[in-house]
């Protein structure tokens, strides 16, 4: 086990020498092709004329209109969009829709039927503004959301004032 660790030792050290020594130079240098002035296609070589005009040389500072990049618009048909109501701006119920309830826990489970052991299909926020669709003076009571949502709470969290 020890000279495993010894030849890899020496393994790493001998690699990072060489690194050190030809690690900083550019060994592809010598296989690129020289800088040319004017540079021509291989059409321009077999004697086909010049398609596109030179480029003029500007002063410095100034950039040619044609390598500038236009702004793009997209425009969405439509109508505007609105704001969610779970992050403000809900609908606050109008007083001629009838009576409205208040939560009064911090967080309330929604669910799909009266009774516990329904599953859950929202939770309200405490504060939230909701509609008693049914009787509002049982354990259970079927309540819609100002954003249409429907769904039974418990009626013990729900009151007449806010809180």
């Amino acid at each position: 086990m020890m000279k495993l660790g010894l030849l890899m030792g020496v393994t790493l050290v001998g690699l990072f020498a060489v690194l050190q020594t030809y690690g900083g130079t550019d060994l592809r240098s010598d296989r690129r092709p020289a800088a040319t002035q004017g540079q021509s296609s291989a059409a321009q070589d077999a004697g086909a004329p010049v398609l596109t005009p030179p480029v003029p040389d500007l002063p410095a500072g100034v950039i040619p209109a044609a390598t500038q990049t236009q702004t793009i618009v997209e425009r969405f048909p439509g109508p505007a969009l609105q704001p969610s109501p779970e992050f403000g701006g809900a609908p606050v119920a109008d007083a001629d829709d009838g009576p409205v309830l208040y939560v009064t826990a911090s967080r309330l489970n929604m669910r799909s039927g009266a009774g516990s052991g329904n599953p859950v299909v929202g939770a309200l926020d405490g504060g939230s503004v909701v509609r008693p669709i049914g009787p509002a003076d049982g354990d259970w009571v079927q309540v819609r959301t100002a954003s249409g949502q429907e769904g039974y709470v418990s009626g013990q969290f729900l009151s007449p004032e806010a809180p």
